[in-house]
């Protein structure tokens, strides 16, 4: 029997919401001539672009600089999680009743619908660590993104990859496990000139379900 394909996006909704996770931070430039703080918000990528991507950023130049300050995103690591291992056998039931949904107001009237049973398989558990690498200009910039970041995980942070009710592994908490400073080594002769990078290490316990079977349940309702 050939093997059906099941595809949901879920390792990707995770590194989505770890993105807005890290996004709208800003950095000061300092003040403009009414007295008042320059702020700008600090751009987000994804770390692995494509060959052609990466090319459209650089404009086809060997000789363009990335802008700082940024932050990129990526994967680093994802491996099975054995400690938090559960019966991998176990099946978990419940019954979904449906309302009817009237499209002129746009509401639900109360009136049921349908009745569905959905026997979701016990996830496989997994540890996701991401990484986040944060460009800047000088040790100020640095600073400032830091004393933004790091407090917001004590002891951690809760996300949520999606809000659908049936889904019980939509839950997951972002830890801060390392911080590396500085990409910048003690150079051999002149002066380093290349771009100063902080990473910042973050492991997520997340799950990877099977498929669910739903079933729509038959009820009488009139004889």
């Amino acid at each position: 029997m050939p093997v059906q394909f099941a595809y949901d996006g879920q390792i990707r909704r995770f590194v989505l919401q770890f993105i807005r996770m890290v996004s709208n931070f800003q950095v000061e430039f300092g003040k403009d001539s009414t007295g008042h703080r320059t702020l700008q918000t600090v751009p987000v990528y994804y770390g692995a672009p494509s060959r052609q991507a990466t090319m459209i950023l650089r404009q086809n130049s060997e000789n363009t600089l990335n802008a700082v300050p940024a932050m990129a995103c990526y994967i680093s690591a994802l491996g099975y999680d054995r400690d938090r291992v559960l019966n991998p056998y176990y099946e978990g039931t419940m019954r979904v009743r449906e309302q009817v949904y009237d499209q002129s107001t746009q509401s639900y009237n109360g009136t049921q619908d349908g009745l569905y049973t959905v026997e979701r398989l016990m996830p496989a558990p997994y540890k996701l660590t991401m990484k986040v690498d944060i460009w800047t200009s000088n040790t100020e910039q640095k600073h400032q993104l830091i004393e933004q970041i790091a407090p917001i995980f004590n002891p951690a942070l809760e996300i949520q990859s999606s809000d659908n009710y049936v889904d019980w592994s939509s839950l997951s908490a972002v830890f801060l496990t390392d911080t590396n400073y500085t990409s910048r080594s003690v150079p051999m002769m002149g002066d380093d000139t290349s771009i100063d990078v902080a990473t910042l290490t973050f492991e997520l316990p997340i799950w990877i379900s099977l498929p669910a079977k739903v079933k729509k349940m038959g009820v009488v309702t009139e004889i």
